[in-house]
């Protein structure tokens, strides 16, 4: 705070701006810098919980900035648990937290999609809250090994040149189908939304206009000053185009508010509540870039930056890092009830269609391990069945032999030299299975001492 205080003092201003920020900088030379980079911890922290006072322009420009006394990157190089990247076993239980959430109407389509874009696109949030409907695009081409569907998003470049207009620039980035549904349903809500607001149908050429993430405290505070009949999204708000697109705030509300009201997950490291934070998604999905090989510009792109300049950070990752998830595999159970979302049950006849053998969970072996309470067709396997909130593993079933044959799994990928990636990959299932282990162990002594109440994976 004394830093802080000084910066506040000494530029004589009542808030925090680029300009007085770059002449402290250069007030205090190379020899009192580090000054500047004690205090930019806490702008970033300050901007991401959403207090007035500093925004989004103020934290890129200190991002961009290299510092003498604070390392740049040191976040995402010492996997930093609570401003670094996710590790693989937390993304993976984020989105398919996300998912479930979605299926059992705990959050809405657009704290998923938000989500979804964070952790697949690694691309700042300033560049979502541009997207427009028609920066969604399929395509279909038909060659000899058939027909083959391609599917781009472009996404507003999130520092334009001044000489630009808004969303002038974009980064053309290829998705895979399962993004492209969500964002389509998204954009398909949405235009179901405000056609009910309206005294008839928006056009096509409106539909391509229509903001992927609207405010629509603006759109129907436009609608109620102008009539139902006012074309919303041509013509005069032009002027202003980001009038009907949510702001920093809410978007920040999407992953945060609503996401800490529902989400139980728990973080591996730090045994705390597991926050969302844009900057983590884009720390991890950088990360992971590097993993899979890329560099320089390769990996600059894909961030959505102009120069490789200040992607380093996300290859000079520390060795130590590679061995910390197996060192928990091998270690002590830590808090991971969010690993399994199931409900175990004593036998098959207590689970939900438990009198229906067509429900029965098999491992590879053949081997019952529970019941699934779902009646929607899966077409997954049973290894996906431990992380399904659907799953009701069965007390006195063979749970240690699945462990067996997933770590077995493991320790053949290592051998045949499979990415970090891949073999990371199962991190969830092997907590998830262990914690049914645990749970069986404490149900038994339950059992065992009088006491009739029935555990639950949650």
């Amino acid at each position: 705070m004394n830093q802080l205080a000084h910066y506040l003092r000494t530029q004589n201003v009542s808030g925090i701006n680029i300009d007085s920020l770059a002449q402290w900088k250069v007030f205090l030379g190379s020899e009192f810098e580090y000054r500047l980079g004690a205090i930019r911890g806490l702008f970033y922290s300050w901007e991401q919980w959403g207090f007035k006072g500093v925004d989004e322009s103020v934290v890129d420009w200190l991002e961009e900035q290299k510092i003498r006394g604070n390392v740049k990157g040191k976040a995402v190089r010492t996997w930093c648990p609570f401003s670094g990247p996710y590790s693989s076993t937390e993304l993976g239980w984020i989105l398919e937290w996300a998912t479930d959430a979605l299926r059992e109407k705990e959050i809405s389509y657009d704290t998923h999609a938000a989500i979804y874009l964070l952790a697949t696109t690694g691309q700042r949030a300033v560049q979502l809250r541009k997207l427009r409907s028609k920066d969604i695009a399929a395509s279909k081409k038909t060659d000899s090994r058939g027909s083959v569907e391609n599917f781009v998003l472009s996404i507003p470049m999130a520092k334009e040149r001044l000489a630009k207009k808004y969303r002038s620039e974009f980064l053309e980035k290829p998705i895979n189908r399962s993004l492209y549904l969500v964002l389509a349903n998204l954009r398909d809500r949405n235009i179901e939304k405000i056609n009910s607001l309206l005294d008839e149908p928006m056009t096509i050429d409106e539909i391509k206009e229509i903001p992927l993430f609207p405010s629509w405290v603006r759109i129907k505070r436009f609608i109620k000053a102008n009539g139902s009949s006012k074309r919303v999204f041509m013509g005069e708000h032009e002027a202003r185009p980001n009038s009907f697109h949510i702001t920093t705030h809410g978007f920040r509300d999407l992953i945060g508010y609503e996401y800490t009201r529902r989400c139980p997950l728990i973080s591996e490291v730090t045994g705390e509540p597991l926050t969302l934070s844009s900057r983590r998604f884009r720390y991890t999905y950088g990360t992971n870039c590097a993993k899979m090989g890329l560099t320089g510009r390769a990996l600059a792109y894909a961030l959505g930056q102009r120069d490789n300049q200040n992607v380093n950070h996300y290859v000079e990752t520390s060795p130590e890092i590679a061995d910390r998830i197996n060192e928990l595999m091998e270690g002590p159970l830590t808090v991971i009830a969010q690993a399994l979302a199931g409900t175990l049950v004593d036998s098959e006849t207590d689970a939900v269609r438990g009198d229906d053998p067509r429900a029965r969970i098999k491992t590879s072996s053949m081997e019952n391990v529970g019941t699934c309470g779902s009646y929607e067709f899966c077409p997954s396997g049973w290894r996906s069945c431990y992380t399904c909130r659907r799953f009701q593993p069965w007390l006195d079933a063979p749970h240690e032999e699945a462990l067996k044959e997933v770590l077995q799994s493991r320790k053949q990928m290592v051998e045949a030299g499979c990415s970090e990636l891949v073999i990371h990959s199962s991190d969830r299932l092997v907590l998830a299975i262990r914690k049914v282990i645990e749970l069986c162990e404490q149900r038994k002594n339950d059992l065992a001492s009088g006491n009739a109440m029935e555990g639950e994976c949650r």
